[in-house]
């Protein structure tokens, strides 16, 4: 069998060289399940693999008929996943197509539509892949197969969703030995599975369901040892949706990391709930190697945050932001524009706010209505849903990684707005927090801060490599901000150069007063 994790290899568009290429963690759990089960396994990943093909055909060379191809596919990869699997499925007809991921699971009708594809897996793969695996080899009852869409006598069959699996130590440990070092950023950890909240705009509970489930703490904390002494890794991005739920299971954490001294040895990054989060906590993860976190505040508005969903208060992500900066950490934070009945004054706020709570980097995204989400079907009813070509424009940080010469169609806007307004507002919003020494300084020296969001290097001979794509990449951006100062000067922006000059005084005043404050702490 062979797996494949489709992806468009300019996915980062103008910000490509700068991110980390992170393992496909899904493909990854799915190698672990299959080499537990004796089942031959090869991955192939469209992030790294500059001939998919001809890889396919060396790996095909040890394998038997009929051969089996497991895509992972999410929507915005859907496209190459559809053009990898056709041309399969042309050279190699007797073969098995399968795919699964969010969007398969979230759509599998859409997916069964197209010939070629021979089953869809949906919800959490590691069980029903093996059991499909071995009923193809073996002409087994596919009926039996919990989470299968396939075809029987020209009809598709959806099979009962497959079962939750509630303890996930059961799951083989992730295979990081199958990925080098040199292709992929090796410091993650996945330590829970499923988030219990609503958010409208949230596509990963399509495969996890709401239900929350945690490894064991000492298989974590094994885990991160085994990361920092084979692997060299000091600083690791635990991958959880949401890392805060169960506060008994972190102070459980907490402790197996003491007792093997990783907190002297290494750092983390989190993200969190605002709701989640109190002094003691933060102290106490600090205290444990814990120094990034990462909030998904959205907005700053409170009609919108309830419209949402979310399931708490702008007061309190402030309260936590305010909490975690106390406590000492990197405080990382993402704002979504563009959402149901959000206005420009709502997306002014939201960048005042990020510059008020002195926020160490922060992602300004567009609303994206992911299939499987709320706001997908708020989308659909409204008839506002917009679906470029194989879903290549549902992209969330489309305006700012975009080419300036080739845009990407936002997926939606909300009544009352128009995309380029949108657009503009995201522009300045990155203009006001980012144009500032203090900040940027921060991103070039500290690459290991934060989420992984822009790494020009971590030692000199790295950072000079770079320099060529970041003279291009300073370049396509003063074409972006040059468009956003050409639309205010035009009657109907609703921008103004006032506007964006009182935002930067706003943000002088906020900084005077952090410094005032920090200033009488040391007295």
């Amino acid at each position: 069998m062979i797996l494949i994790n489709s992806s468009p290899k300019d996915a980062l568009k103008i910000f490509q060289p700068f991110l980390p290429i992170f393992i496909p963690v899904g493909v990854g759990c799915l190698a672990a399940a299959a080499d537990r089960a004796g089942v031959k396994a090869e991955i192939v990943d469209e992030q790294v693999e500059h001939d998919a093909l001809g890889k396919i055909g060396e790996y095909l060379k040890s394998m038997e008929k009929p051969y089996i191809f497991a895509f992972s596919v999410l929507t915005a990869a859907l496209k190459n996943a559809v053009a990898l699997s056709t041309e399969i499925k042309r050279r190699y007809p007797d073969s098995i197509i399968i795919f699964g991921g969010i969007h398969p699971t979230a759509l599998p009708d859409d997916v069964m539509k197209m010939p070629h594809i021979d089953a869809v897996i949906r919800g959490e793969g590691e069980t029903p892949l093996i059991e499909y695996y071995k009923a193809i080899k073996n002409s087994g009852d596919l009926g039996a197969i919990k989470g299968l869409t396939y075809r029987k006598e020209g009809a598709v069959v959806h099979n009962p969703v497959s079962d939750i699996i509630e303890d996930l130590d059961s799951y083989p440990p992730f295979p990081y030995h199958r990925f080098s070092p040199k292709d992929y950023d090796l410091g993650f950890v996945i330590s829970s599975r499923g988030c219990p909240y609503k958010c409208i705009f949230c596509s990963n509970r399509v495969t996890t369901g709401k239900r929350y489930r945690h490894r064991s703490s000492e298989a974590i904390a094994e885990e991160l040892k085994m990361l920092n002494e084979k692997y060299g890794r000091s600083y690791v991005l635990f991958l959880d949706d949401n890392f805060l739920v169960n506060k008994k299971r972190v102070y459980e954490l907490i402790d197996e990391i003491k007792k093997r001294g990783l907190h002297k040895k290494m750092t983390f990054n989190f993200q969190a709930r605002g709701d989640n989060v109190n002094p003691e906590l933060l102290k106490d993860l600090h205290a444990a190697g814990f120094r990034s976190v990462f909030f998904g505040l959205e907005t700053a508005s409170e009609a919108v945050m309830k419209a949402i969903k979310k399931g708490e208060t702008v007061k309190q992500c402030v309260d936590a932001v305010k909490m975690a900066k106390r406590a000492g950490f990197h405080v990382s934070a993402t704002f979504i524009y563009a959402l149901p009945g959000e206005i420009h004054e709502d997306r002014m706020d939201a960048v005042m706010l990020s510059n008020e709570l002195d926020l160490d980097m922060v992602r300004f995204n567009n609303a994206t209505p992911y299939p499987g989400t709320e706001l997908h079907e708020i989308a659909t009813a409204e008839n506002n849903l917009n679906i470029k070509g194989t879903y290549e424009n549902f992209n969330s940080v489309s305006t700012f990684i975009e080419n300036p010469f080739n845009k990407i169609p936002f997926t939606y806007v909300p009544k009352g707005n128009t995309e380029k307004e949108i657009r503009m507002d995201i522009l300045c919003s990155y203009l006001v927090f980012y144009l500032d020494f203090k900040r940027l300084k921060s991103i070039f020296a500290s690459p290991d801060k934060g989420v992984g969001w822009f790494n020009a290097g971590d030692r000199i001979l790295q950072f000079f490599k770079k320099v060529p794509a970041l003279a291009l990449l300073g370049g396509l951006l003063s074409i972006k901000f040059s468009e956003l100062f050409i639309y205010m000067l035009k009657k109907d922006s609703t921008l103004s150069f006032g506007e964006i000059a009182g935002l930067f005084k706003k943000r002088r005043e906020f900084r005077k007063q952090v410094f005032i404050e920090q200033a009488q702490k040391k007295e």
